[in-house]
């Protein structure tokens, strides 16, 4: 048995569009790329404000959410709250630098399927993103 992380690889009928929420732009523009070589569709916003302007005009357009936390205007649990206050249901992955446990608890509480340390492997953020799609 091997240790070594699962990555998604898309199907020709399966595309899953990503709202990325990042404020560092080096890091919003790599993952981002990064996702779209992996066959994922990606919309970015530059803060927690823009990217729940955008969740809540096409809720439905999004399979998934990630989001860091530290961000100008709206954090991401601020803008995660409201958006589940606005009715999204979708899965939501936090990727940030460091979070207490009582803010990680309080993004489960969100529905917040996964919390993934910048710190750890790509491998981790893509790992993390094959499982809400059911992928091996």
């Amino acid at each position: 048995m091997t240790n070594a992380p699962r990555e998604w690889e898309p199907s020709p009928t399966q595309r899953a569009c990503v709202l990325y929420a990042e404020d560092d732009r080096l890091t919003s523009a790599a993952i981002a790329r990064l996702l779209a070589v992996r066959g994922f569709i990606v919309e970015t916003a530059a803060n927690g404000q823009e990217a729940l302007g955008k969740l809540l005009t096409q809720p439905a357009a999004y399979d998934f959410i990630i989001t860091d936390q530290a961000m100008p205007l709206l954090t991401g649990e601020e803008w995660l709250r409201r958006a589940r206050e606005g009715g999204f249901a979708g899965r939501v992955i936090v990727y940030a630098a460091s979070l207490s446990d009582t803010l990680a608890a309080r993004l489960r509480e969100l529905g917040v399927e996964r919390i993934v340390n910048k710190t750890e492997s790509l491998h981790t953020l893509l790992d993390a993103l094959g499982e809400p799609l059911g992928t091996p």
